[in-house]
């Protein structure tokens, strides 16, 4: 079985955007022009979004990271304040067969 020819390629491509009934109108001709074309736009746009997601994925980390921060510096027992402690305090402190 041989390759299709480029042109083939188009056709089939052009069918499968547009409907069987492509080829009775110009407008959805498909070219190799109108492909470089979309492929520009396309690479663009996913340049474009790229950076969306990308400044908003770092802006994540860092809510995240000073959240963090927070919640550890909020529960967090300074060392010399541990070291005063019983081990029965300690025990009490980090929980009982309830919790």
């Amino acid at each position: 079985m041989t390759e299709p020819t480029d042109e083939q390629l188009l056709e089939e491509y052009n069918k499968e955007i547009h409907g069987q009934y492509a080829y009775l109108t110009k407008k959805g001709e498909m070219t190799v022009a109108r492909l470089i074309e979309s492929h520009r736009y396309l690479r663009n746009l996913n340049i474009e979004r790229n950076g969306v997601f990308d400044e908003a994925r770092k802006e994540g980390y860092k809510a995240g990271y000073e959240w963090g921060i927070k919640t550890v510096e909020a529960n967090a027992i300074q060392y010399e304040d541990l070291r005063k402690m019983t081990i029965q305090e300690l025990a009490n402190f980090i929980g009982t067969d309830d919790d």
